[in-house]
């Protein structure tokens, strides 16, 4: 390919640059206008006038002078890479070049020294922008067209428009700078600076940087084979000689073709370069970044906002939030334990050798048995839970390197925190019943148990949540529906677990995670319910923060990091009711012991996740200015398994938790308003009574506090030598006291096989005295449960008839009597009194005739009831208040019902019609769903005749 042309063309250009720049000055107002005009008649009624849509148009638009910022040979952004540095801003993590190519400008006139190759200028031209020399640097037949078309709107495209979307306002915004620019400092200049900017794949920007990395030679020196390779990887970025060898061949080969189509090369010179065998460089392997998980994140971030070719093209200096010495410390505690749990020695090393302190403060592992597999991996993150910003985070690595890989792992058990925000939020409280026995497994969790193998009878909810006692947390899942509980989790970023193949079974197993989304979830409890971060386009929920600053070295603008936001996700008293549960010590004691490795001085908030296969343990924890994240496990694919103790995962939370609040001062949460405290019975959660074994202080949202006495204990005289129960024809001295659980049926089975005694059903057997036809009580019938205004009937005469009294005791045998009655006429099958129960106290009851003879003798007649006032206490387990169901599946209506005494009779009422009823436990009907909406109320009557009813619940049942 001949360069004369070219030459001479330039020489001429630089002579008369000087005055032809004077002159477009002069016209550039002229020339702007009359495109101006020119867009008008292009867009017709597109424009509603001339000077609203020019105004428009030129709104913010950037001055083609900043391209002397971009480009000046010594001091241009260009020259500069971009690169990424701590939050200090003294500790360089990570530079977006090639090693060895540094970025050059080269002049484009060939009489200066090291000049751009004049064959490949003459190809780029060619092959580009036939027209360059003669057109004004915009095309309009292209006027609309959002994609450029001549090396002048491809320099301002790239430099100066290239964080706006591609639409027609760009199309046009971008025609009028290529104008601007070419009329400003001309074709020869335009020529040179695109030359010296366009992207050529594998961060080479700029013809000399291609050269030197791809070729090993400076761009002054390219031959026609060499500039066709160049020129093709310019049309295609990504098919360059080091990401794709064999695609750029092919597609130098085709740009040689149409050079020899154009008529701009010869055939003789086709041929040559045609057979001219190219030695490629083989690029240096860039050094294995600092933080190499946390650059990749925080270029990804920015990358959303401006684009990934952007942050290549230089000019950036970006001050991250990674704190230097935390992230050395976490890397090494991670491969410290790793190498441990194989049985490895550890080879952690700090740069400087600084001493690993993070590593000093591991504690021992929980066991000394096998090694695990080789390939065991962990990954951490340590974030600010007030700002939001990541201030260390370590991708998933082995004992012996890092990687940048951050992956999405099962969390199991970690979940059980969101489970409580959607029980709290719908009444239920940390006090709350649960029973952890295997009839509450629901069908998502039939073949599960517990992650200790055991069952643990009833529970305070804070307890299961404490201690990873997954049977009854899935059966909350159940009852509250999966998808709401998830839904709820969604609101605080873990939007992808709704769409779990077993959403009943995330306990276990099942959905994915990453671990700065589950830290960003979990700092709405160390945050009291505010959510901390930037901005998704793609989510209403925040981001963790990576950037924390961006200085653009060319003076454009328009970079900058993503702002800092906060937005309320959980109310503050629901926020702290699950944080209250996770940071209590004492209630984790029963499967951790005491100490353990979540108690680190000061106060903090932790769980422990694990799936049920063992292959993923997780520790999330958090200080009211730190919160660190570890996930730890075998990658999935490898074929590798191992059942990891969860402590594995603890002890590295520990260390890395010791050494991020190490230089904090301790600090604590205030309780926000809108809690009450309310002592109750444990761990039933009612109001402690006599018979309540251990009494303990729970937290309540306010309004959600028991207004019922807990009926888990019950305290029954007995015959001790017969161990029934015990009657007033019972001997004194064989009555005693026993305090017994109330076990319901469906955990009949687990009582049993926890040795946990039944009350006895049956009364005593002693001998009841037959009755005398002159002194009775025929009614209330002997041992019934009378309740209200009670009519007390039978006879009281015979020979010698002098009175009668009517007396009323508490308990089996009373130390006092409240006579109800008396009379000094004979009676006979009819009324001896009336006792309005309601003034006592509901419990057990003796009944006492006296009848006085003339002579003084007295003869008596006993009979025993059970006072109960009180209506028995019923709930609406399932559906929930604001539920929506399915039409046609079979919904099985589920009640909580409770009485001191028994239940006689419950009935479900659908939208004011009964539609079925139970008389025994467990209280649950089956109801095929139909459309609309309903109410539903559940009623209970005991065996007094007392009846109580549910809150209606209002749900919905779809098409």
């Amino acid at each position: 390919m001949r360069s004369q042309p070219v030459s001479l063309l330039v020489r001429r250009r630089r002579r008369r640059s000087i005055e032809r720049r004077e002159r477009n000055q002069r016209r550039a107002g002229g020339a702007l206008l009359g495109l101006g005009f020119a867009l008008v008649v292009a867009l017709m009624a597109g424009l509603i006038s001339l000077g609203a849509g020019y105004a428009s148009l030129t709104a913010d638009l950037p001055p083609v002078s900043q391209l002397t910022a971009w480009l000046d040979p010594e001091t241009g952004a260009l020259l500069e890479p971009t690169r990424l540095y701590d939050r200090s801003g003294e500790h360089l993590l990570l530079t977006l070049d090639n090693p060895g190519v540094p970025r050059k400008l080269l002049p484009l006139d060939p009489q200066q020294p090291d000049s751009i190759s004049p064959i490949f200028t003459q190809t780029v031209l060619v092959l580009n922008d036939p027209t360059f020399w003669q057109n004004p640097g915009f095309s309009l037949k292209y006027l609309l067209d959002p994609e450029p078309h001549t090396l002048a709107e491809r320099l301002v495209n790239d430099l100066l428009l290239g964080g706006e979307p591609a639409t027609t306002r760009r199309a046009l915004r971008m025609r009028l700078l290529a104008a601007q620019v070419t009329a400003d400092y001309g074709r020869t200049q335009v020529l040179e600076w695109y030359l010296n900017s366009a992207s050529f794949g594998h961060l080479a920007y700029g013809v000399d940087s291609a050269a030197q990395l791809y070729l090993g030679k400076s761009g002054s020196q390219l031959d026609l084979a060499e500039s066709a390779l160049l020129a093709a990887a310019l049309e295609a970025p990504a098919l360059n000689p080091i990401d794709s060898p064999s695609a750029a061949r092919e597609r130098q080969q085709q740009v040689l073709e149409r050079l020899l189509s154009q008529g701009a090369i010869s055939t003789d010179d086709f041929q040559k370069a045609r057979q001219e065998t190219l030695v490629f460089r083989q690029a240096l392997d860039p050094p294995n970044p600092m933080a190499q998980a946390f650059t990749r994140l925080a270029l990804n971030q920015l990358s959303e906002r401006y684009g990934r070719e952007r942050l290549e093209r230089g000019g950036l200096r970006i001050l991250t939030s990674l704190d230097y010495d935390l992230q050395l410390q976490v890397s090494c505690a991670l491969r410290t334990q790793l190498a441990r749990l194989e049985n490895q020695t550890p080879q952690a090393s700090l740069p400087g050798g600084q001493s690993c302190e993070a590593a000093r403060l591991l504690p021992a592992l929980a066991t000394a048995g096998e090694a695990l597999p080789d390939g065991l991996e962990a990954s951490a993150a340590v974030t600010d839970p007030n700002s939001g910003q990541v201030l260390a985070l370590v991708g998933e690595s082995t004992h012996s390197a890092e990687s940048s890989a951050l992956g999405n792992h099962e969390p199991g058990s970690l979940l059980s925190p969101f489970v409580a925000v959607a029980a709290f939020a719908r009444g239920y409280a940390p006090a709350s019943l649960v029973w952890d026995v295997p009839a509450s497994r629901p069908e998502a969790i039939a073949r599960q148990e517990n992650p200790d193998g055991t069952y643990h009878g009833p529970q305070r909810l804070r307890t299961a949540l404490a201690n990873d006692y997954l049977v009854p947390l899935s059966q909350l899942v159940d009852q509250i529906g999966a998808t709401a509980v998830w839904r709820s989790a969604a609101a605080l970023g873990l939007s992808s677990l709704e769409a779990a193949d077993n959403p009943g079974g995330l306990l276990y197993e099942g959905g994915n995670t990453d671990l700065l989304q589950i830290a960003q979830a979990y700092g709405a409890f160390a945050s009291l319910g505010v959510e901390y971060g930037a901005a998704q386009s793609s989510s209403s929920t925040l981001q963790s923060i990576l950037v924390l600053s961006v200085e653009d070295l060319s003076g454009k603008g328009g970079i900058s990091a993503p702002a800092a936001h906060s937005q309320t996700v959980l109310s503050a008293p629901l926020a702290y009711l699950v944080h209250d549960v996770l940071s209590d010590e004492t209630a984790r004691w029963s499967s951790l012991g005491f100490s353990n490795a979540l108690e680190i001085g000061r106060p903090s908030g932790a769980k422990i996740g694990q799936t049920a296969d063992g292959q993923n343990v997780w520790t999330v924890g958090y200080t009211p200015q730190r919160l660190a994240a570890v996930w730890l496990g075998l990658p999935s694919g490898t074929g590798k398994s191992a059942q990891i103790d969860s402590r594995a995962a603890t002890g590295l939370w520990h260390a890395v938790m010791q050494y991020a609040s190490r230089d904090l001062p301790v600090q604590d949460w205030s309780e926000p308003v809108g809690l009450s405290h309310v002592e109750v019975c444990d761990p039933s959660g009612g109001l402690p009574t006599a018979a309540c074994p251990n009494v303990v202080s729970e937290i309540f949202l306010t309004g959600n506090e028991p207004v019922a006495p807990d009926t888990l204990f019950r305290t029954v005289q007995i015959n001790r030598e017969t161990g029934r129960l015990a009657t007033v024809f019972t001997p004194p001295a064989q009555v005693v006291e026993q305090t017994y659980m109330i076990v319901p049926p469906a955990a009949q089975e687990w009582a049993f096989n926890a040795q946990i005694s039944r009350p006895p059903e049956e009364y005593d057997t002693i001998q009841i005295p037959q009755a005398d036809p002159n002194v009775n009580i025929t009614q209330p019938a002997l041992f019934s449960a009378v309740k209200g205004r009670l009519r007390v009937m039978g006879a009281a005469g015979g020979d010698d008839f002098a009175s009668y009294r009517l007396q009323a005791g508490e308990g089996i045998n009373p130390s006092t009597w409240l006579q109800i009655g008396d009379g000094t006429q004979p009676v006979n099958a009819n009324l001896l009194g009336e006792w309005d129960t309601t003034r006592v106290e509901d419990g057990l009851y003796a009944l006492r005739l006296l009848v006085v003879r003339g002579d003084q003798s007295v003869e008596v007649a006993v009979a025993q009831v059970t006072v109960d006032n009180t209506p028995p206490l019923a709930r609406s387990v399932y559906p929930i208040a604001g539920q929506t169901l399915e039409t046609g599946r079979q919904v099985v209506l589920q009640a909580e019902i409770s009485d001191a005494v028994g239940i006689d009779q419950v009935s479900w009422w659908l939208d004011g019609v009964q539609i079925g009823e139970r008389n025994q436990a467990p209280f649950s009907l089956a109801w095929k769903a139909t459309a609309g909406s309903h109410t539903l109320v559940v009623k209970a009557q005991d065996t007094a005749g007392n009846v109580g009813e549910s809150a209606a619940v209002t749900f919905e049942v779809k098409k």
